[in-house]
């Protein structure tokens, strides 16, 4: 075993390591109880809340910093950027643009910092046509890798860190997931309102195969995902001959026909780029987009409000409100975060967004969605009982019914709407939650996921975990329902 995977095992799981201890659930073998250390330090009883997750998020982000020509345990990046892995524990031994774009939002990353990412993904953008991994894995023109290494080359599909032919295929797609375009977009969005210049978007930047003005291969990066033509939602084939992953935090799941959380991004991506158009004083393009992004809000509650768990059997007027689903065709189930997301993005009309949120607040009350201030992806109450149609994953594992800290922003932006007592009461529950295990530097554990009747867990100090509620809450101007002392939920033996 090389110092490198005795790292890793040492501190967490990767997804490559993951999938195989899903597939060895499966059969019955346990996966790793929970991760060692102990609470030698904590925080102070009378520390609010609120400066206790800001810290968090703040020491979460700059664990996962990894400069430019310096090594991170066995890892050394080798580019000429500074980068952020998606934890301190270098389970993920990669730059993610999904993570790293979930860092952004606030000021918990430079501007200057963000302009590296920005031109070292488009340093990796494959040029017109499609490239041809081989037989039956396909990179189309103009998509964002998932992960890029330390030495600057891209993988494009989930599971291991290979550049070549050997990613992509059967379980991981024919194509790679369909979000990470838009979470370019998203950083670059972030880069503009950090530094109120347009000077990067009117700027050349490189790709691999021509140079061409940052806002124009923008443009190239949006369009490039498939997409329904009347509708503009993101769409997806056959699950046995494409399985394309809709986004990475699904990526172990098969879906298939039009897809929600990837179209909620489009239409974030959609608005964000129209006004970096108007800032460019490009009102023609600005209106193009306005209209795409007006195209996909109009198709999401149409396509994806249905009758579901906790939704009043109806398909959206019972007092439980309504879930939005998670795909039209494989998939077809009542999806948590992607309601939870399109609600505090505002990708719903008042009234749907209303029922959405009550679906969220039943969710949490009745015990079909959170738990310990963390959320599973599928509730409980769906007929199949809380896991997806087809997943890699085992049930009760990971993406397939393990509870995340991640979505915890949208969910308490999304029932503050409606109910703002039962969104106090999941802040509170949620920071009760990170309290749970402080580590002797201070940090939070913030596992990646967890099981509270298994004991299963992997990864601590995921930064998403902290970093990603923190900066949620901060954009819903919500932050005030943290200003209660943190020794109010201070678990026993934690000072």
């Amino acid at each position: 075993m090389s110092a490198g995977e005795k790292e890793l095992r040492a501190h967490g799981l990767t997804r490559r390591t993951f999938a195989k201890l899903s597939f060895a659930a499966a059969a019955g073998v346990p996966l790793l109880q929970g991760c060692a250390g102990s609470s030698r330090t904590g925080p102070e009883n009378k520390e609010s809340a609120r400066a206790f997750l800001r810290d968090q998020a703040r020491r979460a982000v700059e664990a996962a910093l990894v400069r430019a020509g310096k090594s991170s345990g066995a890892y050394h990046n080798a580019t000429a950027y500074d980068v952020r892995v998606p934890g301190g524990n270098m389970g993920y031994p990669a730059f993610w643009v999904r993570d790293a774009a979930m860092m952004l939002g606030g000021d918990l990353v430079a501007c200057e910092e963000v302009e590296g990412w920005i031109r070292l993904i488009c340093s990796t953008l494959p040029g017109p046509g499609d490239r041809l991994i081989r037989p039956g894995v396909v990179v189309p023109a103009y998509f964002v890798p998932d992960h890029i290494n330390f030495d600057g080359r891209a993988t494009f599909y989930p599971e291991n860190y290979e550049t070549g032919e050997r990613q992509g295929g059967e379980p991981w797609g024919k194509y790679p997931p369909l979000d990470d375009n838009f979470y370019f977009i998203h950083m670059v969005h972030a880069h503009w309102r950090g530094t109120g210049s347009t000077r990067l978007l009117r700027s050349r930047v490189a790709t691999s195969f021509d140079e061409a003005p940052l806002a124009r291969v923008c443009e190239r990066v949006y369009a490039a995902p498939t997409f329904d033509a009347e509708t503009g939602l993101v769409v997806a084939g056959d699950p046995d001959r494409e399985n394309a992953k809709d986004w990475g935090f699904c990526d172990s799941v098969f879906k298939s026909g039009k897809l929600l959380f990837p179209s909620v991004l489009k239409l974030v991506a959609a608005r964000r780029l129209t006004e970096m158009f108007h800032a460019c004083g490009d009102a023609t393009t600005a209106d193009r987009y306005r209209d795409d992004a007006r195209r996909i809000g109009a198709a999401i509650a149409a396509t994806f409000l249905g009758e579901s768990a906790g939704g009043g059997g109806d398909g959206g007027g019972g007092g439980g409100g309504a879930w939005l689903h998670s795909a039209s065709g494989m998939g077809n189930q009542a999806d948590v975060w992607g309601s939870a997301y399109a609600v505090h993005c505002g990708a719903l009309s008042e009234r749907v967004g209303v029922l959405v949120s009550r679906a969220l607040v039943r969710g949490f009350r009745e015990r079909t969605a959170v738990r310990d201030g963390t959320a599973r992806h599928v509730p409980t109450s769906d007929p199949r009982g809380g896991v997806w149609e087809r997943s890699v994953s085992a049930a009760g594992t990971y993406q397939n019914g393990g509870y995340w800290g991640t979505p915890m922003g949208w969910y308490i932006s999304a029932v503050h709407k409606t109910d703002r007592a039962a969104a106090a009461d999941i802040a509170r529950e949620y920071v009760r939650g990170l309290c749970r295990k402080v580590l002797a530097d201070g940090a939070v554990e913030a596992l990646e996921w967890f099981n509270p009747d298994t004991g299963a867990s992997a990864n601590p100090r995921y930064v998403a975990t902290v970093a990603l509620p923190y900066l949620c809450l901060q954009e819903a101007g919500i932050l005030n329902l943290l200003d209660f002392p943190v020794g109010e939920v201070l678990p026993r033996g934690v000072a």
